[in-house]
């Protein structure tokens, strides 16, 4: 399911943006999206943060139903409010199960000689059913211990990020994508 993923989300993105500008009624949900959306309610339901994050990496329909208004885009110490609509900068992609930058992910679906760029994942949840989804690209060793892994990681790439989610309608929504300080 996911080597094509990457394709239809870039497809599925550009036919809702060009809907936006010109009017028209948005393509109808491909298989991805409508299996990310269903994964995505039952992840609420459930109150399995990971699961959700696991829906919004495959699936652009899934980030934007649980995405704030507004999002609060913070880089380099300079933030900026963009609409939900016109955030297309989704930094966590998933590929086999492995987190992986979005970025790399859409490449590879283009030339799988593309290296994918793997990503170390931390959530942390507040008292308050907060979360924050800490991440940074990683390169592994490859040396798995028998079993599906990456290895361990041998070295942290560039400055790490964070995105922030709350609690809305028993589930949550992405509020804040925060990500260096240059």
């Amino acid at each position: 399911m996911t080597i094509g993923v990457a394709l239809v989300l870039g497809l599925v993105a550009n036919s809702a943006q060009a809907a936006r500008i010109h009017g028209e009624a948005p393509a109808a949900l491909s298989e991805t999206d409508t299996y990310a959306l269903e994964t995505a309610a039952a992840a609420c339901k459930d109150e399995d943060f990971n699961a959700l994050m696991g829906a919004m990496a495959i699936s652009d329909a899934v980030r934007l139903k649980y995405s704030a208004p507004e999002i609060s885009v913070v880089k380099d110490g300079v933030t900026s409010s963009v609409a939900s609509a016109d955030y297309a900068d989704f930094p966590i992609g998933m590929m086999d199960y492995y987190w992986v930058s979005r970025a790399s992910m859409l490449a590879w679906d283009s030339n799988p000689d593309v290296e994918l760029e793997y990503l170390d994942m931390e959530f942390n949840q507040s008292q308050a059913n907060q979360w924050a989804v800490d991440w940074q690209h990683v390169r592994f060793d490859g040396n798995s211990e028998g079993g599906d892994d990456q290895g361990e990681i041998v070295e942290r790439i560039g400055e790490p990020g964070v995105l922030s989610f709350e609690p809305f309608d028993g589930c949550w929504r992405l509020i804040e994508d925060y990500r260096g300080q240059g």
